[in-house]
């Protein structure tokens, strides 16, 4: 096992906490609850009768090695806009693991393979549920086929559940940020609308939208289409949400104040529940015949299911040696490696 501690950034929010939770269970004394707000750190640490640490890090100023002394992984849970925290842990030799759903910032985190190698450090990111089980999904739904022609990845969200106040404003933001499809056209957010029939749910709206899996897998499959799309559990809501973006409502949540307090309702009104799913769709042929693949996830509570894959992949790296570099986790596991950890079948 690889000594030193485990330094979770942004260890008292909804994603961190929870990772949090799951690793004390093997590993007490040795986990850092870090952020900016020390009292909801030291917060945290009472409420876990003081068996992980707090630690005040801004990770948007400059951190100091001495800072990160005796950490042998970092958890980031907080969307940030440079690599320079990134580049320090692997300067230090030390593990880091990255939730993010920006593909933005994740093409700035690949360019750190190199830095990676050099420094005989790993870095691993789009690890959570979209990206991260996303991908390895459609990484197995593929191999089923003799060659793949399209994809589509649906993501459902329930309405009812606990969601992060960061990743409530990530959705908000997207819808005024157009994207590059496959084909490099420009797609709205919450548009190009398909009806997918999500098992023990039934059928729901779900709307193309920038989830990073989309971009990353066509590493591993040049000039096929991959369209994500997302869609809520409450019918109304995926209806209410694409007249905004038709009607261009939703160029005010370009306004900081109206996304936070936009946020701040949607946490406080609970409709729907907290169930969340994946369907991949794999099209293509099959001993030469025109063929589909679909494979289901269905779990509740989001985060925790981002939670668990992180602290899956923690624990992997903690316990097993892995290759030097930047890597996404379809690079690096399958999804058979993550089926323990929910209830899944992969046929």
């Amino acid at each position: 096992m690889k000594n030193g501690n485990i330094l979770i950034i942004g260890g008292y929010g909804e994603v961190g906490g929870k990772i949090a939770k799951l690793l004390l269970q093997s590993y007490p004394n040795r986990i850092w609850i870090a952020g900016r707000n020390i009292e909801k750190a030291k917060d945290f640490c009472v409420e876990h009768k003081n068996l992980v640490r707090p630690l005040q890090l801004d990770v948007s100023e400059k951190v100091h090695p001495e800072q990160l002394e005796n950490v042998a992984l970092v958890i980031m849970c907080l969307e940030q806009k440079d690599t320079a925290f990134a580049q320090l842990c692997l300067n230090e030799g030390i593990i880091y693991i990255d939730i993010t759903a920006s593909y933005t910032f994740l093409k700035k985190l690949e360019a750190l393979h190199s830095l990676a190698i050099q420094k005989h450090s790993t870095a691993i990111f789009s690890v959570g549920m979209a990206p991260g089980l996303t991908n390895l999904m459609a990484m197995h739904a593929a191999r089923q086929l003799s060659s793949l022609e399209k994809m589509h990845i649906s993501i459902l969200l329930g309405a009812g559940d606990t969601h992060g106040t960061a990743a409530i404003l990530w959705i908000l933001q997207q819808l005024n940020k157009p994207f590059s499809s496959y084909n490099n056209h420009k797609v709205a957010n919450f548009t190009n609308k398909r009806t997918v029939k999500f098992k023990k749910i039934g059928k729901r709206s779900v709307y193309q939208f920038n989830f990073s899996d989309q971009h990353t897998l066509t590493k591993h499959f040049p000039s096929i289409p991959i369209v994500t799309r997302l869609g809520f559990d409450v019918e109304p809501l995926n209806k209410f949400v694409s007249f905004l973006q038709k009607s261009r409502i939703a160029c005010l949540l370009k306004f900081n104040g109206i996304q936070i307090l936009l946020a701040s309702l949607i946490q406080k009104i609970k409709i729907g529940s907290d169930v969340c799913g994946i369907q991949i769709e794999a099209i293509g042929t099959k001993h030469h015949k025109e063929v589909s693949f679909t494979l289901d996830f269905l779990d509740r509570d989001e985060s925790l299911v981002t939670a668990k894959v992180a602290a899956f992949i923690a624990n992997e790296f903690l316990n097993n040696k892995h290759p030097a570099g930047a890597y996404h986790i379809e690079e690096l596991f399958t999804l058979d490696t993550l089926q323990t950890q929910f209830d899944m079948s992969l046929q």
